[in-house]
């Protein structure tokens, strides 16, 4: 049997900047970007609490993290990440954002008024080399998450696909509605990490953690182009 989220919309309503401001209209064309992409395993009861009713969660229940550096854009470099729930809507597969972070002013206003994520301004420190990668995410009071991938293993590119990603925004009415985010990336090269980990160097009263990793499934950095556009409305 589906088993349906039970998150109302209002616990994803946000507090819009006054005056509403002034950014790159999207989409923003990212040629030079890399990716950290990581599944793992968390608890049934936690996903369920923050996934919306429109959406029935995947067995096993999983999030997927993803943490992207972006070299060129049209506001420069930025780097964000988003923690998303696995879920299906009508049957497809889909990830819905439960938490959202970027480094950068212009991202963290489009991702509010176009998107719905990101949602928050933090720091992000991004390393990715040919043999290993790592990240830390960090809001204003501290460490929330860390990424290790210590060691990787090239793959081919088209063993890689990923689903669209959806987001509840708030609109300047105060109205909430729901956004599907199109698959963005364009894969040029991959790699695979079979012993990646993620760690809560700080314990911490947030979504970042609440939905805690309990068993790491699959980990991958990939490098390519990535167009950051707007939400559109499901169909």
């Amino acid at each position: 049997m589906p088993d349906p989220g039970r998150a109302p919309h209002e616990k994803y309503r946000v507090t819009l900047p006054t005056p509403r401001p002034q950014f790159a209209a999207l989409p923003w064309n990212c040629d030079t970007v890399t990716m950290l992409n990581v599944y793992f395993e968390v608890r049934k009861d936690v996903l369920l609490d923050r996934l919306p009713p429109e959406y029935n969660r995947s067995t096993p229940a999983y999030c997927r993290l993803v943490i992207t550096d972006h070299r060129e854009s049209p506001i420069g470099p930025f780097r964000d990440a988003f923690l998303a729930l696995g879920c299906r809507l009508t049957m497809a597969p889909a990830a819905f954002v439960a938490a959202s972070i970027t480094d950068n002013q212009d991202a963290l206003a489009a991702g509010l008024l176009e998107r719905g994520f990101p949602s928050m301004l933090g720091k992000i420190d991004f390393e990715a080399g040919v043999a290993s990668a790592h990240a830390l995410i960090s809001d204003a009071h501290g460490p929330l998450l860390e990424l290790t991938m210590p060691t990787l293993q090239t793959i081919e590119p088209s063993r890689l696909a990923y689903d669209h990603v959806d987001a509840i925004v708030t609109r300047d009415d105060g109205a909430i509605e729901l956004l599907i985010t199109k698959p963005d990336m364009k894969i040029v090269s991959a790699a695979i990490c079979k012993d990646a980990r993620i760690e809560y160097p700080v314990e911490r009263d947030s979504p970042w953690q609440i939905l805690n990793c309990r068993n790491l499934v699959s980990a991958q950095v990939v490098r390519g182009s990535r167009i950051f556009a707007a939400g559109t409305k499901p169909n």
